[in-house]
Order: C-alpha cells, then sequence, then structure tokens
C-alpha cells in the first residue's frame, strides 16, 4: 500500500479552508449611517474597528443632514433603518416616542460607556424619552460662534467685533457699503433642519425670550409674544432687504454649506456663525488655499442683550435602530466610538467628546478657540426645548417655515408670527398632561 504524501497537506489545507470559510460566514454585518462631511476619516477608525473586531464589518451609509431626520424615520417605520445612526442630539427624544429607538439603559448598565462612565456625560438630559429610558449616547458636543474677518471689519471701521444685535447690524451694513463685500453672511433658506432656527433662538434667548420654558409649577409654557418672535424676524430680514447678505443665502439651509464656508475662505464675506466644526473648517481650508498669508479670521461671541450672549450646547448622538438584529454588536461599535483613541485623536480631530474628563477645544486653531471657548461657557442645554412637551423637531421645522415665509415676502413678519405661536400653543395643549 503506498502512503499518500499529499494527503497531509491536502487535509491540513481543507481545514484552513474550513476555518476561513466559517469566520467569513460567521462575521456579522452591521450598518452605520454616518451624517458628517468626514467619510474618509470616519471609515479609517471604522477599519480600525473591524481589525479590532474580526467578527463585525461595518457597512458606512452616507446621508446628509438636510435628509437624515425624514429619511430616518421613513426607514424605521417599514423596520430599515440602519443599525447605530449618527443622530442631531435634538432627536433622540422625539425618535424614541416614534418606536425608531431601542432603549439603551440595559446596554448602559451591563457594560456602562465612556472614558469615567456614562454620570461624566454632559447632555444626558437631550438623549432622554418622555418615559424617563435612554436613547442614544452624546458623540460629539459644540457650538456656535461668531467668526469674522478682521480685515474687512477694519475697513468697515470696527477694530473689534461687535457687542450687541444692533452694532452688528450696522457693522454688517457698514462692510457692504464701504468694501462691498457680504457682511453677516448667513444660511437663510427653509429645510427639514434650517439653520436660522438656531439664529432666531440665539436673538430670542439672549432677550430672556423663549419659545419654550418652564415655571415653577412644573408646566411648560410660551415664554414669547407673537410680537417679539416678528421681532426676530425682522431682524434677519433686514440684512436681506439691504443686500448685506444676498438674496442668494436664500437657496441655502444649513450653516456649514459649502456656499458660506467659500464666502468666507475667499473673503467675500466678514462675519458667519458657524459650530466649532466648521470654523475649524473655514481656518484650515484658508491655510491650506493660501499657505503664504497670514490667516485674517478670528471668532466672538455672539452679540449680547439683558440675558447675556446665548447659544446652545449641542451636538451629535449615537442611537441604535429600534429594528435592530445586532445589538450586541451595535453597542459594541459605539463603545468603541466613545473612546478618544483613535477615533478623535488620529481621524475626526475636528470634534469635541462631551464626557468631563476630556472636554475641551485644544484642537481648534489658535486664532478662533479663544472666542469658542468663551461661547461655550455662555452656553445653554435645549433645555425645556428638549424636555418639554413640544417636540424640537415639529418647532425646528415650524420656524424655518415661519421665517422662509417671511424672508421671500409670502407672509408678513406678524402674520407668520401669529401664526408659528398658535401652532406652537396647539401642539402644547395637545402634549402636555
Amino acid at each position: 500500500m503506498r502512503a499518500c504524501f499529499g494527503c497531509a497537506q491536502i487535509a491540513i489545507a481543507a481545514v484552513a479552508w474550513w476555518f476561513v470559510g466559517s469566520a467569513a460566514v460567521a462575521q456579522t454585518p452591521i450598518s452605520f449611517r454616518f451624517n458628517d462631511p468626514e467619510a474618509p476619516q470616519m471609515r479609517q477608525a471604522l477599519n480600525v474597528f473591524e481589525q479590532l473586531n474580526p467578527g463585525i464589518k461595518v457597512d458606512m451609509q452616507r446621508v446628509t443632514w438636510a435628509d437624515a431626520q425624514q429619511q430616518y424615520l421613513r426607514e424605521a417605520a417599514v423596520g430599515a433603518a440602519p443599525d447605530v445612526a449618527q443622530l442631531a442630539q435634538v432627536w433622540p427624544r422625539a425618535f424614541g416616542a416614534a418606536g425608531a429607538l431601542r432603549p439603551v439603559d440595559d446596554l448602559i448598565e451591563k457594560t456602562n460607556i465612556g472614558v469615567a462612565g456614562w454620570d461624566q456625560y454632559i447632555a444626558r438630559d437631550m438623549q432622554q424619552g418622555a418615559d424617563g429610558k435612554t436613547y442614544a449616547i452624546p458623540f460629539t458636543v459644540d457650538t456656535f460662534a461668531m467668526v469674522y474677518n478682521k480685515a474687512l471689519l477694519k475697513a468697515a471701521g470696527y477694530d473689534e467685533f461687535p457687542k450687541t444685535w444692533q452694532d452688528l447690524r450696522a457693522a454688517s451694513l457698514a462692510v457692504r457699503r464701504k468694501t462691498g463685500k457680504t457682511g453677516f453672511g448667513f444660511p437663510a433658506g427653509s429645510c427639514g433642519t434650517p439653520a436660522i432656527w438656531f439664529f432666531l433662538n440665539f436673538y430670542w434667548w439672549s432677550k430672556g425670550w423663549a419659545l419654550i420654558d418652564k415655571g415653577p409649577d412644573g408646566k411648560f409654557f410660551i415664554n414669547i409674544s407673537a410680537d417679539q418672535i416678528a421681532e426676530g424676524f425682522d431682524y434677519y430680514d433686514q440684512f436681506l432687504k439691504d443686500g448685506d447678505n444676498p438674496k442668494s443665502n436664500l437657496s441655502i439651509c444649513l450653516w456649514g454649506a459649502p456656499e458660506i464656508v467659500e464666502d468666507m475662505v475667499k473673503g467675500e464675506a466678514a462675519i458667519a456663525s458657524v459650530p466649532d466644526a466648521v470654523g475649524v473648517q473655514i481656518v484650515n481650508t484658508f491655510k491650506q488655499r493660501f499657505p503664504d498669508k497670514q490667516v485674517p479670521f478670528a471668532a466672538a461671541t455672539h452679540p449680547a442683550d439683558v440675558n447675556g450672549s446665548k447659544t446652545f450646547f449641542g451636538g451629535r448622538s449615537l442611537g441604535i435602530s429600534a429594528n435592530s438584529k445586532h445589538v450586541d454588536e451595535a453597542w459594541q461599535l459605539i463603545r468603541f466610538l466613545s473612546q478618544p483613541d483613535p477615533t478623535f485623536t488620529r481621524f475626526y480631530t475636528n470634534y469635541v467628546q462631551p464626557q468631563k474628563p476630556i472636554l475641551n477645544y485644544d484642537r481648534l486653531p489658535a486664532e478662533i478657540a479663544p472666542g469658542f471657548t468663551e461661547q461655550i461657557k455662555l452656553a445653554r442645554t435645549w433645555g425645556p426645548y428638549g424636555l418639554g412637551p413640544v417636540a424640537i423637531p415639529f418647532m425646528w421645522n415650524a420656524v424655518g417655515r415661519a421665517a422662509g415665509s417671511v424672508f421671500i415676502g409670502e407672509k408678513s413678519s406678524k402674520d407668520a408670527a401669529s401664526e408659528l405661536r398658535e401652532a406652537i400653543a396647539k401642539e402644547l395643549a395637545k402634549n402636555q398632561h
């Protein structure tokens, strides 16, 4: 009987093939919906996750922030939402109530999360539903500040950034008249998540007004009159009427739109209200494009009124779809992304994590870091907006439509303001218990 000298090698190869094939079959695919522009950087972080977790394969899906909210809700309604989704911090409460997100309290209790535990996260209240359950994990934190071109403001007669709303209006108009450039160039368009929502709240909050507030008795109420709402509409409408914010910006609704960034980089606009990540983008793009020129930008707080300068303390969250069939793997990805290294230290480096031990603006360029640092100290949470019975997405969309109707001349500011206040009042009466 002849010995089969190749049989052993064949057997070993067969066993090796079986293990490789089994590993491939056992690999669990999960989907991750990512809305920020830094897709290549995030993909690099996900590659590291896959290397550390060879049994999990992550499919990164892309969608713009303008479409993210409605698309996710449509998919969730038919059980087709991604396993893990990047969300605006104002969405988890409403998404949880709609049954679109899975509560994660049991996962937090089982494994904890973050560099120092769940109780070291900020904006935890924004992740909770009316039922008290937690529907998402804070992922990044940010606030808006005023980024401005020092040379253009100086040419308009200003050596420092305006401190009041009236002075901002005057400075913007002076830039236009003395330099021919855009003054305060803000996106004035309407969409599902328009930036004008933020700018109007900054104006109202600084005056002590709010669409939704909470009284000592624990009940929520509207803390702004129709005339006060209209005052905000009229303030921003004047920039468009006088031309120091071009009418073309009516076609832009997002704070980080390429048009806003490009106008700042090219010196075609003097002032923009942007979150920290967009401020970094403006500065870094200028440095890359004009390496021999001195960076002309600085950052300052938004104008103040009787209630000071007020912006919001916001950012992004990560949630697990209610229809996810791979909850453990989805949670493993969220835990990985909640650690600073390597995602935030090597790849997704423009962003700040919402955890107290590592909350800082060290990564921001030196030109704008002081202004953003000062502003975030003055920022407020969404508070009653996020915890009250009127969902932020409802108000956000309604405010955008109302402001848009004024900007295009469809309605007077008083009519639009009265209709907006009435719509919020009805929603409040319907939902408050």
